[in-house]
């Protein structure tokens, strides 16, 4: 059947969104097929439209919403494919964070990414494409998908961000001078969020010598929000994601193991997660990205 299939988080963005209509409104009328657009309003109904998608054989598959979007939707078509080659990707941004579009060059309004597209797609114009890889992440628990994971320091640091409803760029920078001037004046916020503990950590069969850290981060994306670019090395390879231990040892790797002597909180392209005590990341699936 071919064709391109659309996926819209309902609640995407909604406090930005700088036009009248929804985006999902906008997105139909610019694929002019109302039943290649599906919208949702909960993580559970994801599945079934990847399944949709898989027994229609889409060419493109275009998400709109930020990064946790893109994690939820990804993880669902890998699981409804398994063994099947995934369609090309295309970021529709509308996020409230899409850093996971900025590092691969993609901005815009939604409804002009998509227009953009339609019309390639149907003249046979040839798209600038790039490639990426996902993490799979083991938490002992589920078995899943993204592009960014931290523990941690990188948990802790998001989870406040979180329990302040702090998601702005303006808000994250008041946030963290407030942070700084509490650690100046001798406070222990910061020095609690940056706390070492008792970690073991396995990079491709090899334990780092450290028996503890105050943080692992991994990720197939370069950049994270507020433009900052700590993985720089995450797209050197077709096979690995570059990963950091803070604050002792960054590198490439094709899987990571993380133990530690209670569950494992960690946060995964901005949706915060518990696990058991072991984690255990891999290089996923690679990832054909349209962005142009």
């Amino acid at each position: 059947m071919g064709g391109i299939g659309i996926i819209q988080n309902r609640k995407a963005g909604k406090k930005r969104a700088p036009f009248r209509g929804t985006i999902g409104e906008k997105l139909g009328y610019v694929i002019g097929d109302p039943g290649s657009l599906h919208e949702t309003s909960r993580v559970e109904e994801i599945a079934g439209v990847a399944q949709t998608f898989l027994e229609q054989d889409i060419d493109i598959l275009g998400i709109g919403g930020g990064d946790g979007s893109n994690h939820y939707v990804l993880d669902a078509l890998i699981k409804a494919y398994g063994d099947k080659p995934l369609p090309r990707v295309a970021f529709l941004c509308g996020g409230t964070h899409n850093a996971h579009a900025m590092s691969v060059g993609v901005k815009g309004i939604p409804a002009i990414l998509l227009q953009n597209i339609v019309r390639k797609y149907h003249t046979g114009a040839r798209f600038d494409l790039k490639h990426r890889v996902l993490l799979r992440i083991d938490d002992g628990l589920r078995v899943h998908h993204g592009f960014s994971m931290a523990t941690g320091f990188g948990y802790r640091f998001y989870e406040e961000l979180v329990q302040q409803r702090t998601d702005s760029a303006l808000k994250v920078a008041a946030q963290l001078a407030l942070w700084i001037g509490n650690l100046l004046t001798g406070g222990s916020r910061l020095r609690k969020i940056f706390r070492l503990e008792p970690t073991r950590v396995v990079i491709d069969g090899e334990a780092l010598a450290w028996d503890e850290t105050n943080g692992v981060s991994c990720s197939g994306m370069e950049m994270l929000g507020l433009g900052l670019v700590p993985f720089p090395r995450a797209s050197e390879t077709a096979k690995t994601f570059h990963l950091n231990v803070v604050d002792s040892h960054t590198d490439i790797a094709t899987e990571v193991q993380v133990t530690m002597e209670q569950p494992i909180s960690y946060v995964l392209d901005g949706e915060l997660y518990k696990g058991s005590e072991k984690i255990r990341i891999q290089t996923g699936p690679r990832i054909e990205l349209i962005v142009g």
